[in-house]
């Protein structure tokens, strides 16, 4: 599994290892991927935060959309990983 973000490579080692998430952080600072997903932009300026958990068929299970709740990403992205095994 891995996830996608904008944030710097910098940024992702320092929240994988905040959070202890057991999966890779991959940076989109060019927004190519964002843009494939259609992630639309928060109020026209900010990049939308959203997050999908896609299982190993590539069947998206889970899609959580929140500018705001950033840990809850995390907390959401864990719980439906856990309820898939």
């Amino acid at each position: 599994m891995i996830g996608v973000s904008s944030d710097s490579v910098k940024s992702h080692e320092r929240f994988v290892e905040k959070h202890g998430l057991p999966f890779a952080l991959l940076s989109d600072e060019g927004g190519e991927v964002r843009k494939l997903y259609g992630v639309p932009n928060t109020l026209g300026l900010f990049p939308g935060r959203v997050t999908y958990v896609i299982d190993e068929e590539g069947v998206v299970r889970h899609v959580f959309s929140s500018q705001l709740g950033v840990t809850k990403h995390v907390e959401e992205a864990l719980r439906t990983l856990e309820s898939l095994d």
